[in-house]
């Protein structure tokens, strides 16, 4: 009766209709509640962040939340789905009952769902964590394409892991990764397609992006090519980024270290808003008019567009499955650009060396550059 009570009054607070003395009963309900804090503030967030450029990522939600409620044997008003189709197209008179129809259905939406599923002490990773998982990995040095159950593609870097359902069930695709993959999602509006790193968490619809999260790398990156997506933090889950085409997202893993990537940004606005949590967003680099440096390792090409020496030394240290050592620190800083197809590691360096002026020795699979 608590719980219901709670969710009667945050719809009221929601839609403005809550009197003072109905917040001042919820502040005190919300702090002698079992409820988790953190699942009210994502469901008030999401409700005051609504986002034109959001709408196809919205419907795919509300039609998840139909399906759910469906499964759990929860009818839903007919009249109530209409208005809110009817909401979405454009009109020159929209009634305050539909509105408030609407509102309603909304909070009902998210309430029930939670509380039917509050029970459940297990997350949407670990439930997909409880079922049987398949694992692809490459190792330094490979990459490989798979195909996932539902015809998505998926191009694994060098180095990388990823595990995925080997039916997708549920109503959500679910993916986990480390490392490096290219994607290209099959649109399914009705199964948002959900990818787990261990900085951030990506949720799309149907696309063609790219990610780099490994876990021992200074950033986590998002590049997107066509569609959108939209990418939450996990140290702070009431911030989501919705990109648009030909940008990339940034994260400095690392909070303690100002990274010099998130200064060269191209978005001004970006860097302002999203300075405290060290997020940078910018326009995808390309090596020539076609090529995007971004994805070009699906094409067997290693390409890097003004990037430190030491990120580049990551990158060929997986491309060419060898350790990379400096023995002088000052080249770690020095930034570089090139792109390499059929070169060698010897070949590659050298071009390198031609332009910077450091000196480099190969013996084995460890490269000492002095």
């Amino acid at each position: 009766m608590c719980n219901d009570r709670i969710w009667t009054l945050l719809a009221r607070k929601l839609s403005g209709e809550a009197t003072p003395t109905e917040l001042t009963e919820l502040d005190i309900l919300l702090s002698s509640s079992h409820i988790h804090q953190q699942s009210i503030k994502n469901i008030v967030h999401t409700w005051n962040s609504a986002h034109p450029q959001d709408e196809e990522f919205m419907e795919a939600t509300y039609l998840a939340h139909i399906e759910r409620m469906k499964d759990k044997g929860i009818s839903i008003d007919a009249e109530a789905n209409e208005s809110y189709n009817e909401e979405r197209k454009p009109k020159i008179f929209f009634s305050i009952k539909n509105l408030i129809v609407f509102s309603s259905l909304a909070i009902l939406i998210i309430g029930t769902w939670y509380l039917v599923n509050a029970s459940q002490t297990t997350t949407t990773e670990n439930n997909v964590q409880a079922n049987s998982l398949r694992e692809v990995t490459t190792k330094k040095g490979n990459r490989t394409k798979i195909q996932l159950p539902d015809g998505s593609n998926v191009w694994l870097n060098a180095g990388s892991k990823i595990n995925y359902s080997k039916n997708f069930e549920g109503k959500e695709r679910v993916v986990f990764l480390n490392g490096e993959a290219f994607f290209d999602v099959v649109k399914n509006p009705q199964k948002p397609f959900i990818i787990h790193t261990s900085k951030i968490d990506i949720k799309v619809l149907g696309t063609q992006f790219n990610v780099k999260a490994y876990e021992e790398d200074n950033t986590t990156e998002t590049s997107l090519i066509r569609g959108s997506v939209e990418i939450f933090l996990k140290n702070d889950p009431g911030k989501k980024f919705l990109l648009r085409p030909n940008e990339k997202l940034v994260l400095n893993n690392d909070k303690t270290i100002r990274n010099e990537i998130a200064k060269k940004q191209i978005r001004n606005k970006a860097l302002t808003e999203t300075s405290k949590l060290h997020v940078a967003i910018k326009s995808l680099s390309y090596f020539n008019d076609i090529e995007n440096v971004e994805s070009s390792w699906t094409r067997n090409i290693l390409s890097f567009d003004d990037e430190p020496f030491s990120e580049v030394a990551k990158k060929m240290e997986r491309w060419y499955n060898v350790n990379i050592f400096f023995k002088n620190e000052k080249w770690q800083n020095r930034y570089l650009s090139g792109s390499f197809e059929n070169e060698t590691l010897d070949q590659a360096l050298a071009a390198l060396k031609f332009t910077t002026g450091f000196k480099f020795n190969i013996e084995g699979d460890n490269v000492s550059i002095y």
